[in-house]
């Protein structure tokens, strides 16, 4: 297995946390968000020399932090007008010749029990989504909802629904967290899709459920693309064990709980 951490953008509502350094290195009780990564991941067997960071942001600062570390660090020079999609095509080179792909995003942290049922998990694509979001979600903010996304699933927990906006509460099974695999075949066609949509960009098509171009897209618009062209993406159960640092209010929360 390799893995991708995706670790370019800017991390604004941190400031001015994040005025000098990436968002994934911003401490949480005096030990930074890509620390805390690494530390689950090394917990579970997965090698340094296995892992790549895609920077952006204050990349020089990251390079310096991990240099002696083994860990392959690689840039998104555009980082500033693209977003997730562009960020893990920076990694392209390694995702077209590996069969085992783990995706994290950087601004996420997460224990062994949760590494550890994704790396568990069969299939080709499989998205981790927590089940106990709805108290995590009232703490951040007063209504959940203007925040969570929805995210369905099927009787064979394969999602049907992902990363839209939603004031229909019944619409959110479960949450999405920022950590997914891609194996054999769902590699190749998560791979296929994004040239898919970077070609419908281009011709000026609109790509699925969303009015983001190709520069633009989430993660969410990706799987949601992946989902419509008759993918089969898996949802892993979690239930809590896991906190994403957004803004300041965020890194209250975790710093209270952990």
């Amino acid at each position: 297995m390799k893995v991708v951490i995706l670790a370019a953008g800017q991390g604004t509502r941190l400031r001015p946390l994040t005025d000098h350094c990436p968002k994934c290195m911003v401490e949480v009780n005096g030990k930074s968000i890509i620390e805390r990564q690494l530390d689950t991941m090394r917990s579970c067997g997965i090698k340094e020399s296995d892992i790549t960071v895609v920077a952006g942001y204050c990349s020089d600062v990251l390079e310096e932090h991990l240099k002696d570390t083994g860990i392959r660090v690689v840039v998104n020079q555009d980082f500033e007008r693209t977003n997730m999609v562009c960020s893990l095509m920076c990694a392209r080179e390694t995702m077209e010749t590996e069969e085992d792909i783990l995706v994290s995003y950087g601004d996420i942290i997460y224990g062994e029990n949760v590494l550890r049922k994704i790396l568990d998990a069969d299939g080709g694509i499989s998205v981790i989504v927590d089940d106990g979001w709805y108290g995590y979600w009232s703490e951040r903010c007063e209504n959940p909802l203007d925040d969570a996304e929805t995210l369905m699933y099927d009787k064979e927990d394969y999602l049907t629904e992902i990363g839209q906006k939603t004031d229909d509460l019944g619409k959110v099974q479960s949450q999405y967290i920022g950590l997914m695999r891609f194996t054999g075949d769902g590699l190749k066609d998560m791979l296929d899709i994004c040239d898919k949509a970077k070609e419908r960009t281009a011709c000026g098509e609109k790509l699925w459920r969303t009015e983001r171009g190709y520069d633009k897209m989430y993660m969410t618009d990706l799987l949601q693309g992946m989902i419509d062209e008759g993918c089969k993406l898996k949802a892993v159960h979690i239930e809590r064990g896991w906190y994403e640092i957004d803004d300041c209010e965020d890194l209250k929360v975790v710093e209270r709980e952990l």
